[in-house]
């Protein structure tokens, strides 16, 4: 049950206590899951430009090496959460045959899914178990969730939801995959005027495609 001040959530199907990667500290007990941010991003901080386009992207040619280790990122986790429009664009390449050759497909695509949105009633994920359509505040939402998850929840794209997220000190980890290109001009991947304390390093990888990743506790 999740602690006073959290709302009650139907539970998921993989967001349950007794789930297969749940995690434990040194005496046992049951550890909630973490809430994470993981963002596509330029070298200048932008995670969209000033249409919402995220193609730049593109300036990684090869994937193949970073997505196996994205394959293990996904194996810890138990839930995704997207706004409206990132809802979207996945739901129109993940569950379709564009996405056949993606080791990640089949992982990702049987993860629980959640978007945030006040004007989709539904939100179909092709074959696969349809998300769940949440009107109400997303930070209260996604901590109640996590603190009954066997594994993390990730947020990913979604930048009206990540400030949000962000700006109420609801998210515990950014996962940043930085891209070997800058815009200029765009949507920063962090909100205005957010300011942390020095952050704790979890860990960094280059890779030979010119992608960097670099992961911080936030709290």
């Amino acid at each position: 049950m999740p602690p006073a001040g959290l709302p009650q959530i139907t539970p998921f199907p993989n967001c349950v206590r007794g789930g297969t990667v749940r995690k434990y500290d040194g005496s046992g007990v049951g550890l909630m899951g973490k809430i994470i941010v993981q963002q596509l991003v330029t070298l200048d901080g932008f995670a969209a430009d000033s249409e919402g386009d995220v193609s730049f992207f593109e300036s990684v040619e090869d994937w193949a090496e970073s997505d196996r280790d994205q394959l293990a990122f996904l194996n810890s986790l138990s839930l995704m959460a997207l706004g409206s429009r990132t809802y979207r664009m996945f739901a129109g390449y993940w569950p379709t045959e564009q996405s056949g050759r993606e080791i990640i497909a089949d992982t990702l695509n049987a993860l629980d899914k959640v978007v945030f949105s006040r004007s989709l009633e539904t939100a179909p994920w092709g074959t696969y178990s349809e998300a769940r359509v949440v009107a109400g505040d997303a930070a209260t939402t996604l901590r109640a969730i996590a603190h009954e998850a066997p594994g993390d929840v990730v947020v990913w794209g979604s930048l009206s939801l990540t400030d949000q997220l962000f700006s109420s000190g609801g998210v515990d980890e950014m996962h940043w995959r930085v891209c070997p290109i800058a815009l200029g001009s765009g949507r920063k991947a962090l909100p205005a005027g957010f300011s942390t304390g020095a952050m704790r390093l979890l860990g960094s990888k280059a890779y030979d495609s010119g992608l960097l990743t670099v992961d911080y506790a936030l709290i």
